[in-house]
C-alpha cells in the first residue's frame, strides 16, 4: 500500500490506466488498473482529492485543515473500521488482497507473468501462490471420476 500512497497526481496515467511504483530494493515497476478501477479514482480525483498537495492521495487535518499525503496508517485505521462491520472480511488485513489477486491469478497466466505483476524478483517468491487449492482439487477428481465411470461403463466383460 506505501507504493500507492507514495504517488503524485501526475505520475498516474489516466488515459492508459497505468503508474509507476517504485518497490523493494528501488525497484521500478508499471501497474495497470482496470476500467472499474479507472472510474472510481476518476470520480475521487474530481470530487474528493484536496488540491492542497501533490499527493494522489491526501488528507485534510480537521483542526489545522493543512493538506498532507494520506498515510498508511490511516489507510489502515479505516480499513479496519470497515472490516469490523464485515461478517465475511471481519479479521481480513488489507494486504490480504494482494494474496487474493495473486491466488487467483494462477491458473489465469503464465507465472513468469504473474511475478512481473506482483514485482518479485526471485520466481520463488511467486511459486507459493501456485497451490491447489481444496476447490479446484474437488472439481479435478469430480471430473476424473466421471471419466472413468463412463469409460468403466464401455468395457464388456
Amino acid at each position: 500500500i506505501g507504493e500507492v500512497l507514495a504517488l503524485d497526481l501526475e505520475q498516474v496515467d489516466t488515459i492508459v490506466r497505468k503508474f509507476q511504483v517504485v518497490g523493494k530494493g528501488n525497484k521500478q515497476r508499471w501497474c495497470f488498473y482496470s476500467e472499474d478501477a479507472a472510474q472510481v479514482l476518476d470520480k475521487y480525483i474530481k470530487y474528493y482529492r484536496d488540491t492542497g498537495s501533490t499527493a494522489l492521495f491526501t488528507a485534510r487535518n480537521p483542526f489545522t485543515q493543512e493538506v498532507t499525503r494520506l498515510s498508511d496508517r490511516r489507510v489502515d485505521s479505516n480499513w479496519c473500521d470497515l472490516t469490523a462491520q464485515s461478517f465475511v472480511l471481519k479479521g481480513a488485513r488489507l494486504h490480504d488482497l494482494r494474496h487474493t489477486f495473486a491466488t487467483e491469478r494462477v491458473g489465469l497466466m503464465s507465472i513468469e507473468e504473474l511475478r512481473a505483476l506482483m514485482g518479485h524478483e526471485k520466481i520463488q517468491t511467486t511459486l507459493r501462490y501456485q497451490k491447489v487449492t481444496s476447490l479446484r482439487a474437488e472439481v479435478v477428481a469430480q471430473k476424473a471420476l466421471k471419466i472413468l465411470t463412463s469409460a468403466e461403463s464401455e468395457i464388456s466383460y
